[in-house]
């Protein structure tokens, strides 16, 4: 072999050597680059799994099916789901794994305040959410820091967009004379004329437990609305940071004066402040009216069948700013951990579980309104006159959920006492007084 040939023969070899030394080293690096182990936790209770998916097994649960469609789209990238027992203390808990360094790289948790709490673990995304996501999807405003428009984007909107109402059963309500269908009560007075027949021909008007589960449901998802719609969520905002009086919130006496009237008046079942069971005595046909959100909804209509109707919150006054609206929108949120190893891959993930093809993957398993104004019901396959398509009507007109504006020291006093003022252990200002106490950051 001549040295002209010896010396080709020897380039070509180095350079076929080189290359395939990068392919390898590339190939490393990239499996390496793709091989994302990332953990979610999504609650158990209250959350994003609804009430009868809870008695399926975790494989049959929309969020399972969507982490394997996203595995599936991103190869190499596997999402462990972890189901905490407790929402409430998953946010402590998320905290404390944060400030450690080990928090999941994404969790499922309250929106407003309770997240607000959490900054210091979370990572901001205002340059990592894509565009597309905030043109269609709606509840920004209950995970911007301070509720500001401007206020740094802590997480995503959940995909579910809860709406408040009340369950009623049609039966009870025509044995007492009434259509909700034809003619709803859109006052307090015409409702408490409604809740008094309904009262005399031997049936509870409202099934309600205000203080067994820690939460004072009917106030929290019925007597909200009448509270914000007299003094507005700015005021509130102002109130719970120290900054306006409780006690000086007219809205907020009259509207817990009102409350303690439907006990007075024998429209609330009697033993509220002990009661645990009233979903299931109201799918039992022992109560006309219960508080909810969509998630029961499924369960009252696989059980009432076409007796289970929906009932919004009547108005307090019906020439107030806000009329027409219930309480509602994202409780739930996706939130990163600020300490995560995978950030983009982090956002990526939970702006999948809000993308129009996996909201509507999950209709086929839940039904509830959405957080998409890019989805219509037919695309849902609602019926123009189904209860959830009723409550579809307000995803963009809600007013966003009382409780979760208020900081740490009144929503303790709020969830723990509300019921009390229900039930006549405490003054409607004594609540006030007391919310007042505990006011600040």
């Amino acid at each position: 072999m001549s040295k002209k040939m010896l010396l080709r023969f020897l380039v070509c070899t180095f350079l076929l050597t080189a290359a395939t030394f990068v392919v390898f080293a590339g190939g490393t690096q990239g499996s390496k680059a793709e091989a994302m182990k990332m953990t979610m936790w999504v609650n158990g209770a209250d959350s994003i799994i609804g009430p009868t998916e809870q008695q399926k097994p975790q494989d049959q649960w929309y969020v399972s099916q969507a982490f394997k469609r996203f595995e599936a789209a991103n190869p190499g990238v596997s999402i462990e789901l972890v189901v905490p027992p407790d929402q409430g203390a998953a946010h402590t808990n998320f905290k404390t794994a944060g400030l450690a360094g080990n928090a999941p790289d994404v969790a499922n948790l309250w929106t407003g305040q309770p997240i607000f709490a959490l900054k210091e673990v979370i990572l901001p995304l205002d340059n990592m959410v894509p565009a597309a996501d905030l043109k269609n999807i709606w509840g920004w405003e209950s995970v911007r820091d301070g509720f500001k428009d401007d206020g740094a984007i802590l997480g995503y909107p959940a995909a579910q967009n809860q709406i408040c109402f009340m369950l009623y059963n049609k039966a009870l309500v025509k044995k007492a004379g009434l259509d909700f269908e034809a003619s709803p009560p859109k006052t307090l007075k015409e409702f408490d004329a409604a809740l008094a027949k309904i009262k005399a021909s031997g049936t509870i008007p409202i099934l309600v437990d205000e203080a067994a589960q820690g939460v004072p449901w009917f106030l929290a998802w019925i007597a909200d609305y009448w509270w914000t719609q007299i003094t507005g969520n700015p005021t509130i905002i102002e109130e719970t940071y120290g900054r306006k009086k409780f006690a000086e919130d007219k809205g907020l006496l009259a509207t817990l004066e009102y409350y303690h009237s439907l006990y007075t008046n024998g429209f609330f079942r009697q033993d509220l402040l002990t009661a645990n069971d009233s979903f299931s005595q109201f799918l039992q046909g022992k109560g006309a009216i219960w508080p909810a959100v969509p998630s029961f909804l499924a369960d009252a209509e696989k059980t009432l069948g076409a007796d289970a109707g929906v009932l919004m919150p009547p108005e307090m006054d019906p020439n107030a700013k806000i009329t027409n609206s219930t309480i509602g929108g994202p409780g739930q949120s996706f939130v990163i951990a600020k300490k995560t190893k995978y950030p983009e891959m982090a956002v990526k993930l939970a702006s999948h579980l809000n993308s129009k093809a996996e909201v509507l993957a999950a209709m086929k398993i839940n039904t509830y309104p959405i957080v998409r104004s890019d989805i219509t019901i037919q695309e849902l396959g609602w019926a123009p006159n189904s209860n959830i398509a009723k409550l579809h009507k307000y995803v963009g007109t809600y007013i966003y959920w009382v409780d979760n504006l208020l900081t740490a020291g009144p929503a303790e006093v709020y969830y723990t006492q509300g019921g009390l003022v229900a039930g006549g252990k405490m003054t409607p200002m004594e609540f006030a007084q007391e919310l007042d106490k505990r006011a600040g950051p």
